[in-house]
């Protein structure tokens, strides 16, 4: 057996006991504190909180259960990926992390007393931040333009590839940005009275 081939399968293997771990955790959660999700969620008063509340916690179920079934060989049998999968996968992780990037907003805007500066400062790097994620995810992940799904066999099992080409520094302009916010998030979350004079 080649040494391609070999690493090609430890590489298979590495992928499914990462998605094990990543769905242990993810069950382990869901059952830790889904009590507690009917409670405070459920049977209260539905707001935009409880609603982006939800949004986070089940687009997340479908995009770690998306990557359980297309992103491991646990599946017995051929797996079909379809474009329209892999969209709705690429998609759902901008929805999921543009309302979580809202809700960490909302929580510095009200650790800060509704400071209108606070929210405005980051409402704007969101915004940024939010757009041109949108018009970087419309233009690599599209397949019209660069996103195309390949099987590529490895001895007895198939694994299904998505590639992308001409991507260039997609993933430094998307990591960037996110640090960006973070750094905001991060800055604002201390204490408003000790810092509030560097705004």
């Amino acid at each position: 057996m080649s040494s391609d081939v070999q690493s090609a399968i430890q590489l298979v293997v590495l992928g499914n006991y990462l998605t094990l771990a990543a769905i242990t955790a993810v069950v382990y959660d869901y059952v830790l504190t889904f009590s507690r999700e009917v409670e405070y969620v459920w049977c209260r008063p539905w707001t935009w909180v409880s609603t982006m509340f939800i949004v986070v916690r089940y687009i997340g179920l479908y995009w770690i259960a998306t990557v359980a079934l297309f992103g491991s060989s646990f599946v017995p049998g051929p797996v079909e990926v379809s474009e329209v999968v892999l969209l709705t996968y690429f998609w759902t992780f901008v929805v999921f992390l543009s309302t979580v990037d809202l809700l960490m907003i909302l929580r510095v805007y009200a650790m800060w007393n509704r400071s209108r500066t606070i929210i405005r400062v980051l409402l704007l790097v969101f915004t940024i931040q939010t757009l041109i994620t949108v018009v970087l995810e419309g233009i690599y992940n599209s397949p019209h333009t660069h996103l195309s799904v390949t099987t590529v066999r490895i001895l007895d099992f198939s694994v299904c590839d998505n590639s992308t080409a001409d991507k260039g520094f997609y993933g430094v302009y998307y990591v960037a940005l996110r640090l960006v916010l973070s750094a905001l998030l991060q800055r604002s979350n201390g204490s408003p009275t000790a810092t509030c004079r560097n705004w």
